[in-house]
C-alpha cells in the first residue's frame, strides 16, 4: 500500500511564521484547482477565493481588527469581567494579526448570488427548511481541505483563520466581498518554523457504531 497520503496528512501543520520571499505566482492556480476539485452539495462549486494583494486593504482590515480588539478590551475593564476573557480576546488577536505579514493572504466564502440550495429554497417558498443546515460551509471545508495538502506538498505553509470575523463580523460588508459570505481567510507562504505535531485525540473518540 502506499502510504504517501498519509505522510502527507501527518506532515500539514498549521503555520504562523513565514518566510520573507513569496512562493512563483503559478503555484496559485494549483492551489485554487486543488480547492475547486473537491466535492460540493449538488454541484454547486459555491466556494470563492479572494487574494487580497492591496496593501491599504490589507491595512484597513487590520487596523479595523486592532480597532475591535481595543473595543472588547475597554467593554471588558468597563464591565469588570474576567481577566482570563481580557487574555482570550488578546491571544486571539495574536493568532489573527500574523496573518498580514504573510507572503499570500486569501479570503475564503460561499458566493451569496447562488440560488440554487435546496435548504434556501425551503425557506424562500415558506416550507420548513432546516435554518442550522449549511451546505456552503461543508463545501467550503473540503475545498479548504483540498488546498492545505496541495500547499503541503509544495512545500508550502498554510493557516487558517476564523478569529478576525469574530473580531469584525461586518467586514463582508466591504465592497470586495460583497457578492460573498465570508467564512475564513488563510495566510500562506514557505515555513519559518517547523512546529511539533499537535496532540490528536484517539481514532475511536470520534468514532463509534450504532
Amino acid at each position: 500500500m502506499n502510504h504517501y497520503f498519509d505522510e502527507l496528512i501527518n506532515k500539514r501543520r498549521s503555520i504562523r511564521k513565514y518566510q520573507s520571499n513569496p512562493p512563483p505566482d503559478e503555484w496559485i492556480g494549483h492551489l485554487i484547482n486543488c480547492a475547486s476539485q473537491a466535492p460540493s452539495a449538488s454541484n454547486r462549486q459555491p466556494v470563492r477565493f479572494v487574494r487580497i494583494v492591496s496593501d491599504p486593504k490589507k491595512q484597513l482590515i487590520r487596523n479595523t481588527i486592532r480597532i475591535a480588539r481595543d473595543h472588547l478590551l475597554s467593554r471588558i475593564e468597563m464591565q469588570g469581567l474576567t481577566n482570563k476573557l481580557k487574555n482570550q480576546v488578546n491571544a486571539y488577536y495574536r493568532y489573527s494579526d500574523f496573518m498580514f505579514d504573510a507572503p499570500w493572504l486569501f479570503a475564503v466564502g460561499a458566493d451569496k448570488t447562488d440560488t440554487n440550495d435546496f435548504n434556501r429554497s425551503l425557506i424562500s417558498a415558506g416550507l420548513s427548511g432546516n435554518f442550522e443546515l449549511n451546505s456552503d460551509d461543508i463545501s467550503i471545508g473540503m475545498a479548504l481541505q483540498s488546498f492545505l495538502l496541495k500547499a503541503t506538498e509544495l512545500g508550502l505553509g498554510a493557516c487558517v483563520l476564523t478569529g478576525p470575523l469574530i473580531f469584525v463580523p461586518d467586514i463582508c460588508k466591504m465592497p470586495d466581498f460583497s457578492n460573498i459570505s465570508l467564512k475564513c481567510f488563510i495566510a500562506v507562504g514557505f515555513p519559518d518554523e517547523t512546529p511539533e505535531a499537535p496532540p490528536q485525540i484517539k481514532v475511536l473518540d470520534i468514532y463509534s457504531e450504532i
